[in-house]
């Protein structure tokens, strides 16, 4: 479509009027969703990420023109944004269950009578993201009267403003896109977009943005048929090899492992454990079972009740091979009675050389130590 009007010298409305306030309550909030961001799941260790409501806020900022009348102008960015007032009723009903949906009304008074900020309202409503396309059935008509478009979706209007202020759809390039947080909601506005990056994780992850999460409805079948696939072939594999399930056909998602050192005191194989806590969240510690016949401990895995819980904690991290207490000492107990303790650095046999640099007696890894047995 061709856009009837031109802007080609118009100012844009992020050079007049910005909702900054806003817009940072918005920021924080996406950024308090951990997981649930959109394209957190891709890489949640990628630390340079630009929050999704600021990308797209930027990008209709420069594509929407300011008139002069800056009241109705930000009515307008607002209403796009999801952050006026009657967008943000509806993002709080949407948030609470339905037997508390009269609290949002309630809500959005009192933050007309001051008695609320804008931060508290987001704080329990969901994101605009999260609303879905119905969210902006209503708005369009407002935005066409206004700017003298004919747009029924954000691809629509990013279009025909960038046909009025470019001529032609508007184009973004991000040389630096690190995790493809700005190319991704550039394209979802219904920009060209384009992606770079000398980091090959990041050009991974931005490909991620595009390719999974912002993939079609098709390409997401083919996705998930395909990993399917590929978890009956690592099932197959996995059973190849034996490893094993529980008594309800279980397997294990994660795998711990302790280094196991010979106590020189009484020749036990004795695990290096600074606390017996495997997870705190799930209430799980270890337990040291002394196999006098091996001379070395097995090692039992116990859920604990929430009332036990503290009491078992405390014991628990107080009880490890390697307690910080003892600071770099093993200490193991096979009868309970009788508790051994050397120090690490005897185990290790420390020294300096003639130099002066510190060295020790450890073994070098040889190559039978990591070749696969049998």
């Amino acid at each position: 479509m061709i856009a009837p009007f031109s802007l080609q010298h118009a100012p844009s409305l992020m050079e007049v009027i910005f909702p900054v306030q806003r817009l940072s309550a918005e920021v924080f909030k996406e950024r308090q969703s951990g997981s649930g961001q959109t394209l957190t799941p891709l890489g949640s260790y990628w630390k340079g990420r630009k929050p999704l409501i600021l990308n797209k806020a930027c990008v209709l900022g420069t594509l929407l023109p300011a008139t002069g009348d800056d009241v109705g102008d930000l009515r307008l960015f607002e209403r796009l944004m999801g952050m006026d007032p009657q967008a943000l009723q509806a993002r709080l009903r949407a948030a609470l269950p339905r037997s508390r949906a009269p609290l949002a009304a309630e809500m959005a008074e009192r933050y007309r009578r001051g008695e609320l900020s804008y931060a508290d309202l987001v704080r329990e409503a969901k994101r605009p993201e999260e609303m879905g396309e119905g969210f902006w059935e209503g708005v369009w008509d407002e935005v066409n009267a206004r700017l003298g478009t004919e747009a029924r979706s954000f691809p629509e209007l990013v279009e025909q403003l960038g046909v009025a202020r470019y001529g032609r759809r508007p184009r973004m390039a991000d040389p630096f896109s690190g995790s493809g947080q700005i190319p991704f909601e550039a394209a979802r506005l219904g920009c060209d977009a384009r992606a770079a990056d000398l980091n090959p994780v990041a050009c991974l992850l931005s490909w991620g943005a595009f390719h999974v999460a912002g993939c079609s409805a098709a390409d997401a079948a083919r996705q998930e048929k395909a990993r399917c696939e590929l978890a009956r072939a690592l099932v197959r594999e996995m059973d190849a090899l034996g490893v094993e399930r529980d008594g309800r056909g279980w397997r294990g998602r994660a795998y711990l492992y302790c280094l196991e050192v010979r106590c020189p005191q009484s020749g036990w194989m004795v695990p290096v454990l600074p606390t017996l806590v495997i997870s705190e969240g799930h209430r799980v510690v270890a337990r040291l079972v002394p196999d006098p016949v091996r001379k070395r401990y097995d090692i039992s895995i116990e859920y604990v009740d929430a009332a036990r819980w503290p009491e078992e904690k405390k014991r628990a991290e107080a009880q490890g091979t390697l307690p910080r207490a003892e600071k770099g000492t093993l200490v193991h107990s096979p009868d309970g009675i009788t508790a051994y303790r050397t120090r690490m650095s005897t185990i290790r046999g420390d020294y300096r050389d003639e130099q002066g640099n510190n060295r020790n007696r450890l073994r070098p890894w040889e190559k039978e130590d990591i070749v696969p047995r049998p």
